[in-house]
Parts: C-alpha cells; sequence; structure tokens
C-alpha cells in the first residue's frame, strides 16, 4: 500500500477514532488508538498492511492539540 493510500485512510478515519469516546478523550493518541486505526484501515481498503507503516504517517495527521501518549509506534511483545 503506497503511503498516499495510507494517508488517505487516517485522514479519513483518524477522527472517527479520535471521537470515540471508549478509546480514550481525543486529547492523546494511545497504542489503542493506533491499533483500532490499523484495524479500521484494513477494513476499508480491502487489503492488510503493516502496522508500523501506519505508525510512521499518523503522527502528520494528528490535529496539534493532540499529543502522542507513551510511543504508540513502538510493537508490544
Amino acid at each position: 500500500m503506497s503511503a498516499v493510500e495510507i494517508d488517505s485512510l487516517i485522514a479519513r478515519l483518524l477522527p472517527k477514532v479520535l471521537a470515540d469516546r471508549d478509546l480514550g478523550d481525543g486529547r492523546s493518541f494511545t497504542q489503542l488508538h493506533l491499533n483500532h486505526l490499523w484495524a479500521l484501515s484494513c477494513m476499508y481498503a480491502g487489503e492488510c498492511y503493516e502496522e508500523s507503516l501506519l505508525a510512521e504517517r499518523v503522527p502528520a495527521h494528528l490535529p496539534p492539540q493532540v499529543h502522542i501518549a507513551r510511543n504508540p509506534t513502538a510493537q508490544s511483545a
């Protein structure tokens, strides 16, 4: 999947993910947000891709008032 396609999915789905109160208050982006955004984007794209590709692109799309909490780009072991 190209970076342009991933960026398009992020732009489309990130507001929904940040607004989901089951995932948090929308002021910080957590690993849970990343996992949810990745799963949704795979579903919308109709194909699965590496979560790390998404994690690399997300920071550029976050609104200024949203901070990244505890390095959501790190893969859990």
